[in-house]
């Protein structure tokens, strides 16, 4: 059977009208799949960054509690002793290479007004590249240098009296370019030269092994030990 002219200019609109309404639904569907896919990768995106975020805030967390456990432990050798298994350590038998536990902000508070003010940093960062007790190495600065207020330091930015000798203290003195470089320096020599092996190992890696060349007076290490024990109670004072 023909179908009549107008019948089939009809039927062909109604069916070219369905398949292009089958087109547009299809491409308004895909619109749709591409939308969510891109809202599920920010999503996934967003959790990432979320999860990078508390693995960064455990990991701070972790750092925090082993520098309080450190710092506690270093007051309490520097306040007294501390017990060990073989018997009792104080400021003077305390191994330098062991963490201090102090922030830059603690030194900053402990020379508040005195003349090594501005060198916690530079402390925090030597104790970092040569695991040398920071609180020893600013301990050492202020013995030497009369809490920054010696020639060495004021002229020469030496803080520790290096390379100084009685007799010729200023003249002998190193000049370095900053207290920075000062600091650094004392951590490295303290670090491989006073350590057994090192040409200054005096027996043993800590104050009193180190006072045996470091300096002809036979209290040193004491001395010292005295700065230390000053610095950790003004650095604990809660202004």
């Amino acid at each position: 059977m023909k179908l009549k002219p107008w019948l089939f200019i009809l039927v062909s609109a109604l069916v070219i009208t369905g398949v292009l309404a089958l087109a547009a639904n299809s491409e308004a569907r895909e619109n749709e799949i591409r939308e969510l896919e891109r809202e599920c990768e920010q999503q996934l995106q967003q959790l990432r960054e979320m999860r990078q975020q508390l693995q960064e805030a455990s990991d701070r967390l972790e750092e925090l509690e082993t520098m309080l456990l450190n710092l506690q432990r270093t007051e309490q050798i520097v306040s007294g002793a501390s017990p060990s298994r073989g018997g009792r350590i104080d400021a003077t038998t305390m191994p330098i290479l062991s963490p201090s536990g102090f922030s830059p902000a603690r030194f900053e508070r402990a020379f508040k007004g005195t003349p090594l003010a501005g060198i916690g940093e530079a402390l925090v960062q030597a104790e970092a590249e040569t695991g040398v007790n920071a609180l020893v190495l600013a301990a050492i600065c202020a013995h030497e240098s009369g809490w920054g207020s010696s020639q060495l330091a004021q002229d020469k930015n030496n803080l520790a009296g290096l390379g100084a000798y009685d007799g010729q203290e200023y003249s002998a003195g190193i000049t370095f370019d900053s207290r920075d470089a000062s600091i650094m320096f004392l951590a490295r020599l303290l670090a491989v030269d006073y350590a057994q092996g090192g040409k200054f190992f005096g027996g043993s890696h800590d104050l009193q092994g180190i006072g045996i060349r470091y300096a002809s007076d036979p209290a040193w290490a004491q001395k010292v030990a005295g700065c230390m024990r000053v610095i950790a109670e003004v650095a604990h004072v809660i202004h």
